[in-house]
């Protein structure tokens, strides 16, 4: 690629190329003070774009909002933009799918909007159509301070901004950017020091990138449901991640182990029984303390293959973690992230990148499988295992039926046939209990009015167990 090419990605074209030369008795302007931040700012961007690439470095997950519609929470991060710019999150964003600024942003750069009284645009959304999470990078002026007055003082009421801060955009996309495949190819690692060939086999020459024609960074692609609820994300359909070597190093002195990560890889003690080979795959994942821990992947995905299979075939094997003496399943890791059984599982990496991230919270989800079992019948158990793979964040899309004190073919019964629990838990006590008891006979309404209250407490009890897994982590 010619030199003018790799230009495009630059704001300044040329002018990157330039740095300021100082002599004496110069005349010096603000832009001579300014092309120096020019020069070394574009030349971080080159290399950043050239040597190191674009996408997510770390962080910037995406999570269900715990108790709002139409929202989603995405944590703090970093982010290198497709044209070589640092997109730096640093904090949780709340993020309304549903509400966009004058500027067509759902985040606007540093909060601002271009009109305070359009500030809360309200945007139709389709149930089921998917929706593409992005960010980019962005700027925008601050620090006002008073100016120098020019002359008579006519101007010394003048201000300008001393600062320009950087800062990022959000957007929420109805379809993928350019930039984007669909689905995404997994580059091969192999090709970083593999030289390119010819037609005929022939080495030749690495060709520059070509320049990226979109700012955008997909962070998760999400979808709604009928009532305007996030129904369902997925943080790595179109993730794409950046090659980051932050957490490894080496030590100059003498040592009893070998400088690799072993200490912080899960066992797997079903891999060990059948004397299986080392697990060729291992994916990121941290404990309750914060610490990271691999988990191992030593079983074969076969073709066709779905999550549900999957589990039915691998599920028990057990995996230790000597750092905390737990052993776990590799159903509980599934069921701590939340996957769709239904969802198709191509090869080792997709059935591992589920679990990139994933917080080792297994206490937390074996109590709260133990108080499922006082609030839900057998047959709700039963449900969210088959269809939900045991994940506790999905017991909000049960019948309502499932609540343990409904009594097959009762009144009842025949009134929250339609409901899921979560419906039952947002309405109130009374509401319920009032669109509970409709159609009842009088003669049955004060033992179904006593049935349906403790039916609304069990909904109650079964969100508020289940919601802090909602999303991962």
């Amino acid at each position: 690629m010619a030199t003018d090419q790799l230009l495009i990605c630059q704001t300044g074209g040329g002018v990157g190329l330039e740095r300021t030369r100082f002599f004496p008795r110069q005349l010096v302007t603000p832009d001579d003070l300014t092309q120096d931040q020019i020069y070394f700012r574009e030349k971080t961007r080159r290399h950043n774009r050239l040597l190191h690439g674009w996408g997510v470095v770390c962080g910037v997950r995406v999570m269900m909002h715990p108790t709002e519609k139409c929202k989603v929470i995405i944590e703090a991060g970093y982010v290198l933009g497709p044209y070589g710019d640092e997109i730096v999150l640093d904090s949780e964003v709340t993020v309304d799918l549903c509400r966009e600024g004058m500027d067509g942003n759902a985040v606007s750069a540093c909060g601002d909007l271009l009109d305070s009284w359009c500030s809360d645009v309200r945007v139709g959304r389709q149930p089921g159509q998917p929706l593409y999470v992005a960010v980019r990078y962005a700027e925008c002026q601050a620090r006002p301070v008073r100016a120098q007055g020019n002359g008579c003082g006519c101007s010394e009421a003048e201000c300008e901004y001393s600062r320009t801060r950087d800062s990022y955009a959000i957007k929420v996309l109805t379809s993928l950017p350019s930039t984007y495949a669909d689905p995404m190819p997994q580059p091969d690692s192999e090709d970083v020091v593999r030289c390119a060939t010819d037609a005929r086999g022939n080495a030749k020459g690495r060709s520059c990138p070509d320049c990226p024609t979109e700012p955008w960074v997909i962070l998760a692609d999400v979808m709604l449901t009928a009532d305007g609820s996030v129904g369902q994300i997925d943080c790595f359909a179109h993730r794409r991640y950046v090659v980051s070597f932050a957490d490894y190093y080496f030590l100059c002195q003498p040592r009893t182990t070998r400088p690799t990560i072993d200490g912080k890889i899960l066992v797997d003690r079903t891999a060990e029984r059948a004397g299986e080979e080392a697990a060729p795959v291992l994916v990121r994942a941290k404990r309750v303390d914060g610490s990271v821990a691999y988990i191992p992947a030593q079983f074969k995905v076969n073709a066709g293959e779905t999550y549900a299979t999957l589990l039915a075939r691998e599920g028990t094997r057990e995996f230790y973690d000597p750092a905390t003496n737990t052993t776990m399943t590799l159903a509980e890791l599934y069921a701590l992230a939340g996957v769709d059984p239904t969802a198709p599982v191509r090869n080792v990496t997709d059935a591992v990148s589920a679990l990139e991230g994933l917080t080792l919270r297994v206490n937390d989800l074996r109590n709260t499988r133990n108080q499922l079992g006082a609030h839900l019948e057998a047959s709700g158990l039963q449900r969210l295992t088959a269809d939900h793979a045991d994940a506790p964040g999905a017991v909000e899309k049960l019948p309502a039926t499932d609540i343990k004190g409904v009594t097959p073919r009762s009144p009842l019964a025949r009134n929250l046939a339609n409901l899921t629990i979560q419906a039952v838990a947002n309405l109130g006590r009374d509401a319920f209990v009032e669109q509970a008891l409709t159609g009842v006979a009088e003669r049955q309404k004060v033992a179904a009015e006593t049935q349906a209250r403790a039916v609304w407490d069990n909904a109650i009890r079964v969100v508020a167990l289940t919601r802090g897994f909602r999303g991962r982590g």
